[in-house]
């Protein structure tokens, strides 16, 4: 067998190690979605590559909601920027569109490493803005599927 000087087992191994990354977090939120409504609504991410060179960042993470019930419209909840080779900073836009965010640039929060990644994440994902999204998509959602 060839020698293996890698410092990482096997995949199970690697993934341990990725599990406080700010893509895994956001992924885990992502999932709980659904689970949560019992897919009345679930999560979807959308990655795109960021190609406008006068923003420092060069991937974005976009988590849509999608409403199956109604003809799987979907919502962008926030947009995380990331680059590709480090974990912070990361900027996090709220209410706004890709395409948005391409042409005015203005992120409201940006993490600097984990803990404020969480907190942020968290603060979000529990506001009035994004609660009252979800409730309105759940009560829509809900009513189209008591038919």
């Amino acid at each position: 067998m060839a020698m293996d000087l890698w410092g990482f087992k096997d995949i199970r191994d690697l993934k341990k190690n990725i599990s406080d990354y700010p893509e895994t977090i956001l992924k885990e939120q992502i999932a709980a979605l659904g689970d949560k409504t019992g897919f009345v609504l679930y999560g979807k991410p959308l990655y795109m590559r960021v190609k406008n060179m006068e923003i420092e960042y060069g991937a974005a993470t976009i988590f849509n909601v999608i409403v199956p019930a109604l003809d799987n419209y979907n919502k962008t909840l926030l947009i995380m920027y990331s680059n590709f080779e480090g974990n912070y900073p990361v900027a996090i836009s709220v209410g706004k569109s890709f395409a948005e965010d391409m042409e005015d640039f203005c992120p409201q929060y940006k993490c600097d490493n984990l803990d404020e990644f969480k907190n942020t994440l968290k603060d979000i994902l529990c506001s009035d803005e994004v609660m009252e999204v979800i409730r309105t998509l759940y009560s829509k959602a809900n009513m189209i599927g008591n038919e």
